[in-house]
């Protein structure tokens, strides 16, 4: 479900008079919204006050929003640091036990040029989020589901094929992560045949 899709879902549940809901929508459309009190946060307050939309169809509502976003709240994470090691890496060790964190014991040459383990198997975990290319919004206001038509780019940066086995590429769109496993030397062929 998208913005403006849960907008519509919002103003379609009301159920008193519309030039009520104009009034609503113009008071909403004149407001200065800051986070954390944004558009949504205004309409849904306005509406609940009307009596003509119920706290149990907001949770309703809320709930649906939630369960068809379920990775929304991955770009809320603003220090790529935190998105890459905190979320990505430690979401593939959830998805496979068999993961590790590469240390000295386990690697004696181990200087932080890869990310992770599988057994002996050097990972390089590379993630990006899916955003709407064309938005200067925040990252959670122009994220994209699996199933968009918009254009978006996918950055991922600092490839060392040298340094690891395979590279794990993450895709985290608003509804679906989707995972790449690919052999280092494949992208380095690709690398070689790009320059």
């Amino acid at each position: 479900m998208e913005l403006l899709e849960l907008k519509h879902k919002i103003l379609n549940s009301f159920s008193g008079e519309k030039a009520q809901l104009d009034k609503i929508i113009a008071s909403v459309d004149n407001d200065k919204s800051v986070f954390p009190f944004n558009e949504y946060e205004y309409l849904l307050q306005h509406l609940i006050n009307s009596n003509n939309f119920s706290f149990e169809q907001y949770l309703e509502i809320r709930q649906e929003y939630i369960n068809k976003n379920p990775h929304l709240w991955v770009f809320e994470i603003s220090v790529p640091r935190g998105f890459g090691e905190k979320f990505a890496e430690t979401h593939l060790m959830g998805m496979c036990c068999k993961l590790s964190k590469p240390d000295k014991k386990k690697d004696k040459n181990y200087s932080g040029e890869y990310d992770l383990m599988l057994g002996n198997i050097k990972i390089e975990v590379k993630a990006s989020r899916a955003v709407d290319s064309n938005s200067d919004e925040p990252l959670y206001m122009k994220a994209l589901s699996s199933n968009t038509n918009q254009q978006f780019l996918m950055n991922f940066q600092q490839l060392k094929p040298l340094c690891c086995d395979v590279f794990i590429w993450m895709a985290v769109f608003r509804d679906k992560i989707l995972i790449w496993v690919i052999p280092s030397k494949d992208v380095l062929v690709e690398s070689l045949n790009n320059l």
